[in-house]
């Protein structure tokens, strides 16, 4: 458990007139575990459930690093950590769309069906494509045939992971919903922002964006529409200090970090 989180007096909002209450949990959307093939930096099960208990997160849903490794090897490791600590772990496959069509589908719907995975990602900075191309399309239709959420990566990669262009992919898959992971990554925020005041079925998880961004999704939003997620064990409590510093009343912040991703992911 969190200690109490006593607001400074500068806080920006009428959030820091009370203390966070710790009444909700805390569910961390977006953690991965494995190697990053674009920095080097490798995520262990240990370091992972280290950075959960120092930080007070009680959930975590985990997909691999965008990696040369197997997708496949690493989402058994998920698995594997989700059967040990069913209540602290879930799974998100990612699986690069350029491999084979059956193959595709066939890991996809072992994750969800067997794994009990609550979401597919899409990298099209890792996978090499437009988030709006053909080839990712079969992304969108097995998140959609599966009845999972899909978390695309926005930001670093563009043009490739621009927010923009999950635009036209929301509004052909209304009901799919569609969470823009970093929420266009400090520098698209404002395309983030403008996409999903555009198309209610885009959720925004704002890891790495600046506290003022973070305070305009809120205002334009509202909590239910917005997933805290940190990315990185090291990134925890800064993505922490800075939801707590937005201005977002207690109540609101319970919504964030319990209520929409139970809601949203099933969980």
């Amino acid at each position: 458990m969190l200690m109490i989180w006593v607001a400074p007096t500068d806080t920006v909002g009428d959030a820091c007139e009370s203390n966070w209450s710790r009444a909700a949990m805390v569910i961390d959307t977006h953690q991965h575990l494995g190697r990053s093939r674009f920095t080097g930096q490798e995520t262990t099960e240990a370091e992972l459930f280290a950075g959960m208990r120092g930080n007070g997160i009680d959930m975590a849903l985990v997909m691999p690093q965008a990696t040369l490794d197997s997708a496949s090897a690493l989402h058994d490791r998920i698995a594997a950590l989700a059967g040990l600590e069913t209540d602290r772990v879930r799974g998100i496959a990612s699986i690069c769309p350029w491999v084979d069509e059956i193959e595709y589908r066939a890991e996809a719907e072992r994750c969800v069906r067997e794994l009990n995975f609550v979401a597919l990602k899409l990298d099209p900075n890792g996978h090499g494509l437009a988030i709006n191309s053909a080839q990712a399309r079969r992304c969108f239709d097995a998140a959609s045939e599966l009845g999972v959420p899909i978390i695309v990566h926005t930001g670093f990669g563009v043009p490739n992971s621009l927010p923009s262009l999950a635009l036209p992919v929301a509004r052909e898959y209304p009901e799919l919903p569609i969470v823009l992971a970093h929420a266009g990554f400090v520098t698209y925020a404002a395309e983030a922002h403008v996409v999903a005041r555009e198309a209610d079925n885009i959720y925004l998880e704002p890891s790495w964006c600046t506290v003022f961004q973070l305070r305009e999704f809120y205002l334009a939003l509202g909590p239910t529409r917005l997933l805290f997620g940190t990315d990185h064990v090291a990134n925890m409590p800064v993505e922490l200090a800075k939801f707590r510093s937005a201005g977002i009343p207690d109540r609101d912040l319970e919504t964030i970090f319990e209520t929409t991703p139970r809601t949203l992911l099933k969980l």
